[in-house]
C-alpha cells in the first residue's frame, strides 16, 4: 500500500498544480522510513508512448527492468526514466 501511495504521488510531481496539501511530504517520509524502496522513476516508452511509475525493483507489462534502466517488451526497445525526488 505505501508504494501505491507513493507512486500516486509521484506521477503528480512533475504536475505540481495536481498535489494536494501536504501529499509530497507524506510521500517523502513513507521513501525516508523504508530507504530500500528508493526513488520511484516515471518510465517512458518513446514509440508506443506507454508510461509507468516504477521502483527499481519491479518489472510490469510492458516494462522489464534490465542493467540501466528499462526495455519495452511490446516494442523491444529501450524505455526513457526519470528519476523522481522528494
Amino acid at each position: 500500500m505505501t508504494r501505491e501511495a507513493v507512486r500516486a504521488t509521484a506521477g503528480k510531481v512533475l504536475r505540481s498544480e495536481d498535489l494536494v496539501g501536504d501529499e509530497k511530504q507524506a510521500a517523502a517520509a513513507i521513501l525516508q522510513a523504508n530507504p530500500h524502496f528508493g526513488n520511484p522513476h516515471v518510465v517512458r516508452c518513446g514509440w508506443c508512448h506507454q508510461t509507468k511509475t516504477l521502483f527499481r525493483d519491479e518489472d510490469e507489462k510492458p516494462f522489464k527492468h534490465i542493467p540501466h534502466g528499462w526495455l519495452c517488451e511490446t516494442c523491444d526497445l529501450r524505455a526513457s526514466s526519470q528519476e523522481v525526488k522528494f
